[in-house]
């Protein structure tokens, strides 16, 4: 098996060591150092496989992933995350972005191969079927968005009803690197056979990443698809230790919506996707939830920021998406905050007064702050940076300058 591969990591010596390890299932390989060398390399070459540290000086990682899978031509091709960000805190994030695995680094060398091989194994079957996926049958991603867009125009023009969802069997990750990728393909098989039995026969799916399923249903009532997916679930739980022979059942999640007739597909799905990172997050929530379900009433936003721009930049944009941002500069202020239960988020600039993972270290060890939400603002994106903050306490992070709409698709994230 030979591809194509692009490795996008700012340091060239990094980049010349991954290409290392995995070199003999390559015959042709592409280094970029930034987002433009990467975007004109992507222009001149079709990939087989995207390899990527999601941080350089030129532009945002997740970002960048989510436009190469609107790429027409490179959205069934796999994007492998290297990251030395704890898998526990980063690799649902990247996921929702459209990322097919992530990998801690470091990483052991053997396991690694055989991740990035597992991966274009699927990627090639998929090339095989026209984007069917030849495991769960479903039709191509571009067949589904086909689909989708008629299903609108039905909305629209004659009155039906639709539902869309976006369904995660949790236990794909460490069955397919503990067990193999057949065991894997075994499982999304079965899931894709439930989901036909439990839903519907007029289902229309897709795998939206290889890690998650797309599907739509019209004119079926919310709670009967509710109850079939719990049917699913469960089916799922036996399916799962019969397949496996493992105990451990992290199970199968599901976020539904009605079918908006003046949201892309796009759109429609970075919405889900946010929401089944929440409950995935959550261990206490219900495993399947309409869009909306479980959104707090807490309002109130505490802003630590040196950066008066910034600031109202943040503000501005939070006051529109129906927040109240306050500011304040140490944790003392926190402490005497009358109105510690209203509190939804908290977004701490790295660079303020005394240092920014140290003020987010001090709020987490508060108990009665300690279960807030809290965000670090970047302005290098310093990598390591970022991972003493996720150790420190935070649950996110967003880099500078910060994109509005990204401010507020995350802070939707962090406070659902």
């Amino acid at each position: 098996m030979k591809a194509k591969l692009l490795i996008i990591e700012q340091h060239r010596h990094h980049a010349e060591d991954i290409y290392r390890d995995i070199h003999s299932l390559f015959e042709f390989c592409q280094m970029a150092s930034s987002v433009k060398e990467a975007e004109i390399l992507i222009h001149e070459y079709l990939f087989d496989m995207v390899i990527i540290n999601p941080f350089f000086a030129d532009g945002n990682g997740r970002l960048f992933i989510r436009e190469m899978k609107n790429n027409v031509q490179l959205r069934n091709t796999p994007v492998v995350v290297l990251s030395d960000l704890p898998a526990s805190h980063a690799k649902l994030d990247f996921y929702s972005y459209g990322a097919d695995a992530y990998i801690e680094v470091p990483y052991e060398k053997e396991w690694f191969k055989n991740t990035v091989r597992d991966e274009l194994l699927m990627h090639f079957q998929l090339l095989a079927n026209n984007g069917r996926d030849k495991n769960t049958e479903f039709s191509s991603r571009a067949e589904f968005e086909e689909d989708y867009i008629n299903d609108q125009k039905m909305i629209l023009e004659k009155g039906e009803k639709g539902i869309i969802g976006l369904v995660a069997p949790a236990g794909i990750d460490f069955v397919i690197r503990d067990l193999g990728l057949e065991t894997g393909n075994k499982l999304m098989a079965a899931v894709s056979n439930l989901m036909r039995r439990s839903c519907s026969n007029e289902l229309q799916a897709a795998i939206w990443t290889q890690k998650s399923i797309v599907f739509a249903l019209m004119n079926k009532p919310e709670e009967d698809v509710r109850d079939s997916l719990q049917k699913l679930r469960k089916e799922f739980l036996k399916n799962f230790k019969e397949i496996t022979k493992l105990q451990k059942t992290p199970g199968l999640r599901a976020v539904l919506s009605n079918i908006p007739i003046d949201k892309s597909l796009q759109e429609t799905m970075s919405k889900l996707s946010n929401q089944l990172v929440q409950i995935s997050k959550n261990p206490n929530a219900d495993p399947i939830q309409f869009y909306g379900d479980n959104i707090t009433l807490k309002r109130h936003v505490m802003i630590a920021d040196p950066d008066p721009v910034a600031v109202n930049v943040i503000q501005h944009r939070l006051k529109k998406d129906g927040f109240e941002p306050l500011l304040f500069q140490k944790t003392s202020d926190l402490l005497t905050y009358s109105s510690k239960a209203e509190i939804a988020a908290i977004l701490i600039d790295s660079m303020v007064a005394g240092g920014g993972i140290d003020m987010i270290r001090q709020i987490h060890k508060e108990p009665d702050l300690s279960e807030k939400p809290l965000m670090l603002l970047s302005r290098y994106g310093y990598e390591d940076e970022i991972a003493n903050a996720f150790k420190a306490g935070a649950e996110d992070y967003m880099l500078k300058p910060i994109s509005l709409v990204e401010l507020s698709a995350r802070m939707k994230r962090l406070t659902g």
